[in-house]
């Protein structure tokens, strides 16, 4: 993530700008109460995406001149915990992340406010400091390069759109859908149905599977039970189909899941053949949103399969992380080769129908598991 929002920050500078989302400080609030009203103000933008403060920018110049000498300077915990104790209304407070960035050869630290549908966020209590006062119920919002003033409240259309984002009607209703796939308690079950309660709209459906499949993929060789059965699911609104997908049932039906998504490894200078292939999800990724779905946390059973599961198959944060990391391997292919080779774990008891399949089967499962310890080694360093 790092790179990506390097980049990303760079062109803002380039811009010579501010707007919607982002914002220069040549240093750290002095007042905290500045700094609050900052927050809720990019936490409450109007374009429906994270929002970046970024400290060590000139606002005016747009010179990059660092915060290494700041004496207000916070670590992301000082952030976290300057919110928590703020009185939001519901206890929803906006969740930050504070990156650090060296560019211009100067530490620049962007603070991250995560971009949410639980919006409007306004304080039920005052706070104040110093002079300056973060007012109760107030609503603030930042339109273009300009916050909504401390002592007012954002106009009335404003608060109307905020409202409505709260409410997913600003998403279309595939956007809306997988919102609500969150809240598993919301849905109720009907045979091979799912339908939402308070949207019974949106529909989940499982059905048979027209194709005939008779092997199973290598990673239900991980679990006790390498049987398995697909279904097709299809998830509607009014009866339209806006999402299908294939789901396997594995380990005797305990534990259901989307099929992950292939991906392959390219060692050879030329990348025709591939060298290796794994199975993975991304966690912003509807397959896997629907895996979460399906998941039943309560069934122990369920639980220790989807463990097994996922030690040979990979999750990614996002597209840009399995990129990076698929890079990454490339570049050190040698440890994976070592790691690979050196792993000693017997596979005797898997029954297939001849042995090239069992290599085959054999090579994934060992893919699988060095990628992960692979993977927990990336992000040591990223």
């Amino acid at each position: 993530m790092s790179l990506k929002l390097r980049d990303e920050v760079l062109m803002l500078i380039d811009s010579k700008r501010e707007d919607d989302f982002w914002d220069f400080k040549v240093k750290y609030h002095s007042n905290s109460a500045d700094l609050l009203h900052d927050i809720i103000c990019m936490a409450n933008n109007r374009v429906d995406r994270d929002a970046y403060i970024i400290f060590g920018v000139v606002d005016r110049t747009y010179e990059v001149v660092g915060v290494s000498n700041d004496e207000n300077r916070r670590t992301q915990q000082q952030m976290i915990d300057f919110l928590k104790d703020k009185k939001f209304v519901s206890g929803i407070r906006p969740k930050v992340e504070l990156r650090n960035l060296i560019i211009a050869d100067q530490e620049v630290d962007v603070l991250i406010i995560k971009n949410s549908t639980e919006t409007p966020y306004y304080l039920t209590e005052d706070y104040d400091i110093q002079g300056r006062r973060v007012r109760a119920n107030y609503i603030y919002t930042r339109v273009g390069d300009t916050n909504t003033d401390i002592n007012k409240s954002t106009d009335i259309n404003n608060v109307e759109y905020l409202w409505k984002k709260r409410f997913l009607l600003t998403r279309s209703p595939f956007e809306q859908v997988m919102k609500l796939l969150a809240n598993k308690s919301e849905w109720k079950r009907n045979e091979d149905t799912y339908y939402h309660v308070y949207n019974p709209e949106f529909t989940i459906t499982i059905s048979e599977d027209d194709e005939t499949r008779t092997k199973s993929e290598f990673y239900a060789y991980s679990l006790t039970d390498s049987s398995t059965t697909y279904r097709n699911l299809s998830i509607n609104y009014f009866g339209t189909q806006l999402y299908g997908d294939l789901i396997v049932f594995l380990d005797g039906g305990r534990y259901c899941t989307p099929t992950p998504e292939w991906g392959f490894l390219f060692f050879g200078e030329h990348r025709v053949n591939h060298d290796y292939a794994l199975k993975y999800f991304t966690k912003d990724s509807p397959s896997y949103k629907l895996n979460k779905f399906l998941y039943d946390d309560n069934n122990q059973e369920a639980s220790f399969a989807r463990r097994c599961f996922f030690e040979v198959v990979l999750l990614f944060e996002d597209d840009f992380e399995k990129d990076s990391f698929f890079t990454y391997v490339e570049q050190y292919n040698e440890i994976f080769i070592d790691r690979f080779n050196s792993l000693d774990r017997g596979f005797s008891w898997i029954e297939v129908d001849n042995h090239r399949h069992q290599e085959n089967i054999v090579s994934r499962l060992k893919t699988g598991e060095v990628l992960n310890q692979m993977l927990s080694d990336f992000r040591s360093i990223h």
